[in-house]
């Protein structure tokens, strides 16, 4: 076996989620508030030019980590096909598997949320308000944006809580595992 697929394996995933975790905290400290201190239209234009890059960010992560995730772990001989889940027995039943299996769990709701986050509400929140409607749908549409753009901030927290959970497992693996 090759060390230095190993190390590349790692480095490609450790990256990857720094730079996944890295766009949440920018986006929740930096970015989110400096868009609010300037006029609506302004910080309306701010998010949705983030957003884009933000979007291809972390969807480039999230597959990164899933592809570096199963190469790590067939690189250490731990996966089985056929096998629970993927892992052979012996890990499966360990903390050490335990623990992987919750970090892919946790890695689909945070597919799931980025998912929501793609198609459903970042399409509200890019649309544009048609002057020729009339004001109670021009009301309508605006408080779709105005949810949408609450709702956006709630899941973009969730997916960042979920993150530290995820790293926090992660750091566990070096020491057997949590679960």
């Amino acid at each position: 076996m090759n060390l230095n697929l190993e190390v590349l394996y790692q480095a490609v995933h450790d990256l990857s989620f720094a730079v996944y975790v890295g766009t949440l905290v920018y986006s929740e400290f930096v970015l989110e508030p400096a868009a609010s201190a300037v006029a609506p239209a302004q910080g309306a234009v701010v998010r949705r030019r983030a957003g884009e890059r933000h979007m291809l960010i972390n969807w480039s992560a999230l597959l990164l980590l899933l592809i570096t995730g199963v190469l790590r772990l067939g690189y250490m001989n731990l996966l089985a096909f056929p096998g629970t889940f993927f892992l052979t027995t012996r890990v499966a039943s360990s903390a050490y598997g335990r623990t992987i299996f919750t970090m892919f769990g946790l890695w689909c709701v945070l597919a799931a949320l980025g998912l929501l986050m793609t198609f459903a509400l970042r399409p509200v929140l890019i649309g544009k308000i048609d002057p020729t409607l009339t004001s109670s749908e021009r009301e309508r549409r605006q408080q779709r944006m105005v949810s949408a753009a609450r709702m956006m901030t709630i899941v973009m927290r969730a997916d960042l809580a979920i993150a530290v959970v995820i790293a926090v497992l992660g750091v566990s693996l070096g020491s057997g595992g949590l679960i």
